[in-house]
């Protein structure tokens, strides 16, 4: 029996959350242009995958110029990352939705010093895995 090579790529996961999250705010992997922005930063920052399954780790970063704001906006990104399980996730130039199969918060949304003191950042780490999305 022969086994052909699989040349499907897994999901950009950084593109993924962009598009999951989006209806939060701004998404990105570069923090808002201005230091006042709002807006979500997300960064794969490791993981690996075994050929099947994809395992990446995220760095989720809400910006905020008000500490009270950057906060919720971090708990809002928190309550979405614990509901993605299971989700259909529709991402542009994807042969069909996404399906995230598991997610867990490595360290949870904390304050993080930032150069500019107007300007506030919580920074979550999660640890999630996604299988390739197999053509048919």
């Amino acid at each position: 029996m022969a086994v052909e090579p699989d040349d499907t790529l897994f999901p950009d996961i950084q593109e993924v959350l962009m598009v999951y999250l989006a209806p939060l705010g701004e998404t990105d992997t570069e923090p808002p242009p201005t230091d006042d922005g709002i807006g979500i930063q997300i960064n794969r920052v490791g993981g690996h995958d075994d050929g099947i399954s994809d395992y990446p780790r995220v760095q989720i970063t809400c910006h905020h110029p008000d500490p009270r704001g950057a906060s919720k906006l971090a708990r809002q990104v928190r309550n979405l990352m614990d509901r993605i399980a299971g989700e259909a996730i529709v991402v542009e130039d994807e042969p069909k939705p996404i399906c995230i199969d598991s997610c867990r918060v490595d360290t949870p949304p904390e304050a993080e010093p930032y150069e500019n003191p107007d300007a506030r950042r919580e920074v979550a780490y999660y640890a999630l895995s996604l299988q390739k999305p197999w053509r048919r």
